[in-house]
């Protein structure tokens, strides 16, 4: 086991469920209280609801009594996602992180993590986060999703408009490192690095971003 155990200890699994399949929350206290779960992934556009629907209370209920991060998926789905055998069709009208706000609003315990500023929805994510202190985006991906918007946008300018809505607290670092065996995309970690200290971001704050936003969240 050696140094395969201090591995695995390093990681911390969050479950990807349908929080309006029937028994989807007893099947998620289950995971929780038996194989250590830390939070929840939610596709709302993969499996056609909205957030804050009546079917998906009892999972985020079970959310919030234990204050455990929930990660909803917005935007352009990355291609692991969207295009894998078997997967439900992709419907975008789902995939708006304005959906989270009564969500939010009702759940105020819970995290929300909005990844990849929105996949797309880079206006909307802001408009979530200045609406919502409990919405959060994270920053993983190689950023492709800007080319759907209307200006060009460098990563500084995505990241200086979400500095400015969610601040250092509400930013937290996220690589894309999700593809066996691909690992640690250090050059994600170097753009990003570059374009905070572009903005003048100072190194303890980007601490926060990069690792004590993430250890908070998850109670570490």
């Amino acid at each position: 086991t050696g140094s395969r155990g201090r591995r695995l200890a390093r990681l911390l699994p969050f479950a990807a469920i349908d929080p309006t399949a029937p028994g989807a929350s007893d099947r998620a206290e289950e995971l929780f209280g038996r194989d250590g779960l830390r939070g929840l992934v939610l596709t709302p556009a993969l499996h056609g609801y909205l957030v804050d629907c009546d079917e998906a209370r009892p999972v985020l209920e079970l959310a919030a009594s234990l204050g455990a991060p929930v990660v909803v998926h917005c935007g352009l789905l990355p291609p692991k996602l969207r295009d894998r055998p078997g997967a439900p069709p992709f419907d975008p009208r789902l995939a708006s992180p304005l959906s989270l706000v009564p969500a939010a609003d009702r759940f105020p315990r819970i995290p929300f993590v909005i990844p990849r500023f929105g996949g797309g929805f880079l206006r909307e994510a802001l408009m979530a986060g200045e609406a919502c202190e409990n919405v959060h985006v994270d920053t993983s991906s190689d950023h492709s999703w800007r080319r759907t918007q209307e200006v060009q946008l460098r990563l500084e300018d995505v990241f200086e408009r979400a500095l400015g809505v969610f601040g250092v607290d509400r930013i937290l670092f996220g690589t894309g490192s999700s593809i066996v065996p691909r690992g640690w995309r250090h050059d994600l970690f170097t753009v990003q690095r570059e374009a905070l200290g572009a903005l003048g971001v100072s190194g303890d704050d980007q601490a926060r971003i990069f690792r004590d936003n993430a250890r908070r969240l998850l109670a570490l």
